[in-house]
């Protein structure tokens, strides 16, 4: 049997961004004889933990969060690949991250698409990651009159301490819930992640402001556990974090063999989870959100558009030129969204049989519900949920 090499992991497990980069770390080791994996799930945003220090590793996978613990990492001299994404500042250890720009492009294509024309970006000024986000958000919102970004004043402290930053305003801040009410409604605000989009729904609890007819929210990480503590529950932008620790248990496998890798990885993120906070449409003509309303009461499948006709008191042709001029679709067009958005999640987050998804989402058959879906995907219901 050949030498073992001992694989150190330092890497948040207490939010689901870090234990996805686990699920795919320990996916790439089952093929490994040879590793022995060494995990450490704390955040250390000082120093590194005592026992690393006698492990003798030969590799390390770190979410490394500042330039303390970069140094410490760097002076190990061992094969490393950072996780979280600052280290794309040095050029000696590699670096893989989720792809900000389309995930920016991902929520602004999804609230424009449900018809909002005021848009927002609420993060944490001084955090790398959120200030990469902001950027790309104001690049893309450039030529639009009504984005805004909440900016508050940044104390020292808080610059690459992004646990700080989260705790101190988990109890409320003035400014944000200032910030809330400023905002020309309807508004649809894409949060750096989850826990500051759950802030932003406890500000308009507390602000009297109706999420998400007024203020829709949108989270990134797709973490379970605090998008449902929410109310409204929190929508939310799952990143591909299994293929984050795929690839980085790859790029040690590789660095092992004392081959070259690339300095800087790209991951794209999977899709929009949606929940109830981004449940709405913003549309300025009365018969377009009673409209949308029925459609979202009936079940999306079980609204015809004859039926959506009937009950708003317009014809086919009326209601259609308002929803294009209001949605850019017509009333087919959002019932067919609807209806797509609410299977997509059903294959995603459940373990129901395609027969018991079809008959949730109204369709007679699962025969008739797999052709919809692939024609509108392009792929299989099964396809989807094993991709």
């Amino acid at each position: 049997m050949g030498k073992k090499k001992h694989i150190g992991v330092l890497v948040d497990a207490s939010r689901a961004y870090g234990r996805g980069i686990y699920r795919g770390i320990a996916s790439f080791a089952e093929m490994r004889d040879d590793w022995i994996i060494l995990a450490h799930e704390r955040p250390e945003l000082e120093a590194l933990p005592d026992w690393l220090k006698k492990a003798r590793l030969d590799a390390l996978i770190a979410y490394i969060p500042n330039r303390k613990v970069h140094q410490k990492i760097s002076a190990l001299k061992i094969p490393t690949v950072d996780v979280h994404g600052w280290c794309r500042r040095s050029p000696f250890i590699p670096v893989i991250e989720s792809n900000d720009q389309m995930i920016v492009q991902l929520a602004l294509d999804f609230f424009l698409q449900s018809g909002f024309r005021n848009l927002a970006y609420c993060g944490y000024p001084g955090i790398f990651f959120s200030d990469q986000r902001e950027g790309f958000f104001r690049l893309e919102t450039k030529g639009l009159k009504n984005g805004h970004v909440y900016s508050p004043r940044v104390h020292r402290w808080v610059i690459e301490d992004l646990y700080r930053f989260e705790k101190g305003s988990a109890a409320g801040d003035q400014s944000l819930a200032l910030w809330l009410r400023s905002l020309p409604k309807p508004v649809a605000i894409l949060a750096c992640n989850d826990i500051r989009g759950q802030q932003l729904i406890n500000a308009c609890r507390e602000a009297g402001i109706e999420t998400p007819e007024e203020v829709a929210v949108l989270g990134v990480d797709d973490d379970q556990i605090i998008c449902r503590l929410c109310r409204p529950t929190l929508s939310s932008i799952e990143p591909d974090t299994e293929e984050i620790g795929r690839l980085a248990a790859q790029l040690i496998a590789s660095q092992l063999e004392g081959k070259r890798v690339a300095s800087h990885h790209l991951v794209p993120p999977r899709n929009i989870v949606h929940r109830k906070s981004t449940d709405t449409v913003a549309a300025s003509h009365p018969l377009v959100l009673q409209a949308t309303r029925l459609i979202r009461e009936q079940g999306f499948g079980n609204a015809s558009v004859d039926q959506v006709c009937e009950a708003s008191g317009v014809s086919r042709s009326t209601l259609d030129n308002l929803f294009i001029r209001n949605l850019g679709r017509s009333v087919s067009g959002e019932i067919t969204r609807l209806r797509l958005q609410r299977c997509s999640n059903l294959l995603r987050n459940t373990d129901l049989s395609l027969r018991e998804i079809a008959s949730r989402c109204g369709f007679s058959s699962s025969t008739y519900f797999c052709r919809f879906f692939k024609r509108n995907t392009g792929i299989t219901p099964l396809s989807f949920r094993k991709k």
